[in-house]
């Protein structure tokens, strides 16, 4: 089940009217609780094992270093690489045979099975370690399982911290007309953002499939696709979940700020996949940099230290997307790209604007160009794509040029979020949220994407005699 599907759109208001009916925040948590698991259990009831795992292990240890307070980092870090054996034994299983040839048994049920939202609750769980170990908490089992399983953020992110949602978790949520109308507009700027994301990417497979058969026009405009695509599929689903935890009185982090407007690589993380980029910062980079500064001695063995700790964090980054080594070679160039930067200007922003346009434009072309390492099926194919590319062949299929449109959108749609702090936009979004014909408005853009979506089901049924099955989130393959 994907927030786009008919399923979820038949139940989310009978669960929006149970959730506020209900007076008392245990019984709130115990049906959000249970809303989550058949959610995430809709596709495969296997999906359900390694997030019970997860919820049983760290609060198996929160329970005892609340009791006997002598555990330690020892006792964190153990837990902690638990919960990295199972994610890559679960996930990494078949890129670990491939490459170091060791064959790891599985049970028939989960040998083709990756687990729905491992790699998000994984690094949920981890962060919620460090973060108790550092600030004494002891949240009660079901709160602490409802974070881990909370639906709105449960397969697609964004990764939240534990101060960020237990607060909320441990209030009842009383129903705010307010609240409807911000995750009602939320929720139909996601659901028409993969509404667009889900034929575009039929459009560009073909090409993607035989990069070797493609003209260099054809191989552009599809690479132009697909950054379009891969920004409204997983932006749209992130304010989807987000949309759906604002109906029920939750905040959830935002997780895009218009990344296709961001002018150096340090400001791109800022803005792309945010929980993500401050996640891998702040566990994973700044443990490693600290460790640079207390071992190594001289400036110039810093950077070069430096320089390897950034290659190794963003090969990290690229092998979460993925278990496969195009993504830790996508990783890898972006680490490139980063201290590349960081190497050229020292650090400092441009001064001018001619410097700004010159970052600009090639922080967005190396970013297009990694998305052909991300997005090929293997080394071999992002070759081909990167040859296919400068071979100079005709422009042909003009189908492809609805990519432009798509990549036209996906601009607009950044230049609302990039803008969204200056007055005039803000004033339009607040009485689009905060006024009963703003709200109006809101629920005739939802009615009217559903109406397009049921009317394209409606025309694939009348040619085909099936529906277009709706397009899982792209994050669902990794």
């Amino acid at each position: 089940m994907i927030y786009s599907s008919y399923e979820f759109l038949l139940l989310l208001p009978p669960l929006l009217l149970w959730f506020y009916s209900l007076r008392s925040i245990l019984a709130q948590n115990i049906l959000l609780l249970v809303a989550s698991i058949v959610f995430l259990a809709w596709t495969s009831v296997w999906n359900l094992l390694p997030a019970f795992v997860t919820i049983a292990l760290v609060w198996a240890w929160l329970y005892a270093d609340a009791r006997w307070r002598r555990l330690g980092w020892r006792a964190a870090g153990a837990v902690i690489t638990l919960l990295v054996l199972q994610l890559a034994y679960l996930k990494y299983r078949s890129f670990i045979a491939e490459t170091f040839g060791l064959s790891l048994p599985a049970p028939t049920a989960l040998e083709a099975l990756i687990p729905l939202g491992i790699s998000f609750y994984t690094f949920e769980a981890i962060s919620a370690v460090v973060d108790t170990k550092r600030r004494p908490t002891q949240p009660t089992l079901l709160s602490w399982s409802l974070f881990i399983m909370f639906l709105p953020h449960l397969i697609a992110g964004p990764i939240v911290r534990l101060r960020q949602l237990m607060p909320q978790i441990s209030q009842r949520r009383v129903f705010q007309w307010r609240n409807l109308s911000i995750g009602l507009h939320l929720f139909t700027i996601g659901f028409a953002k993969k509404l667009a994301a889900d034929p575009l990417g039929r459009i560009v497979e073909p090409v993607w499939a035989a990069p070797a058969q493609a003209s260099s026009g054809a191989l552009l405009l599809a690479l132009l696709g697909f950054s379009a695509q891969l920004y409204l599929d997983f932006s749209g689903y992130t304010d989807m979940g987000r949309g759906v935890a604002r109906m029920l009185g939750f905040r959830l982090p935002i997780n895009f700020r218009a990344p296709f407007f961001a002018h150096t690589p340090g400001e791109f993380y800022q803005r792309w996949h945010v929980s993500l980029s401050s996640w891998i910062r702040i566990f994973v980079y700044d443990t490693l940099a600290v460790a640079v500064f207390r071992r190594v001695r001289g400036r110039r063995k810093q950077n070069r230290a430096l320089f390897a700790v950034i290659l190794v964090v963003m090969a990290i980054f690229g092998l979460w997307h993925g278990s496969a080594w195009h993504f830790v070679m996508f990783g890898i160039a972006q680490g490139f790209v980063i201290a590349g930067w960081a190497a050229v200007t020292k650090g400092r922003a441009p001064r001018t604007t001619r410097g700004w346009m010159t970052s600009f434009v090639l922080l967005q072309a190396s970013w297009l160009l990694s998305l052909i390492l991300f997005r090929a099926d293997s080394l071999g194919t992002a070759g081909q794509y990167l040859a296919g590319l400068v071979d100079g062949a005709a422009w042909v299929s003009p189908g492809l040029a609805w990519c432009l449109a798509a990549m036209l959108a996906a601009i607009l749609f950044q230049a609302v979020e990039y803008h969204v702090r200056r007055r005039p936009v803000a004033r339009v979004l607040r009485w689009v949220r905060s006024t009963g014909p703003g709200a109006l408005l809101v629920l005739a853009g939802f009615v009217g994407v559903l109406t397009l979506k049921i009317s394209i089901d409606a025309r694939a049924i009348a040619t085909s005699g099936q529906a277009q099955p709706a397009e899982n989130f792209i994050y669902f393959r990794f």
